[in-house]
């Protein structure tokens, strides 16, 4: 995992989150920061758009729920849709 994808997918994790009303930073935690199932749906639909189908599949969120984890598993789910035969 390359470091800038990281950076720059924990960066849209952090302006979609406050785009939901979150008032999360790098560091925060989604449930701790007030996101629910509501907002997690938003979230994984719109990571979906943004990155392709099971970018942030909810089990992932559910229990990996900081800002970082979840650019991680986004990153992650990413490269193994790249690395998968066509």
């Amino acid at each position: 995992m390359a470091n800038d994808d990281i950076d720059t997918i924990q960066a849209w994790v952090v302006a979609t989150c406050q785009d939901l009303g979150l008032s999360v930073d790098d560091d925060s935690d989604f449930f701790r920061a007030g996101g629910s199932s509501l907002t997690a749906v938003k979230l994984i639909a719109r990571a979906e758009e943004s990155f392709g189908e099971d970018a942030l599949p909810p089990e992932d969120l559910f229990s990996n729920s900081a800002v970082r984890e979840i650019a991680e598993s986004i990153v992650r789910n990413r490269q193994q849709v790249d690395a998968s035969p066509a």
